[in-house]
């Protein structure tokens, strides 16, 4: 399968936008087979990049952290 850029993109697009693999195979109309292919692309590290694309980036900066604490912490769930 040749991927265009615009569909590549989209599709990191979507799952960085919190869609499930399934939900952006739907969205696309893509085979499961081509949105294997798109996750492979998705899940490439890069040097120097931490190899979890999809935590937030601010989770890794400690100076937001330092932040949010300072305010009150974070909000806690509970059951």
């Amino acid at each position: 399968m040749e991927t265009s850029s615009h569909i590549t993109s989209t599709y990191a697009a979507l799952r960085y936008g919190g869609a499930s693999q399934d939900r952006a195979r739907a969205e696309l109309a893509i085979t499961p087979g081509e949105a294997g292919k798109l996750e492979a692309i998705f899940n490439v590290g890069r040097p120097g990049k931490l190899l979890d694309r999809m935590r937030p980036r601010f989770a890794r900066h400690g100076g937001h952290v330092a932040a949010v604490l300072a305010a009150g912490g974070y909000p806690a769930l509970r059951r």
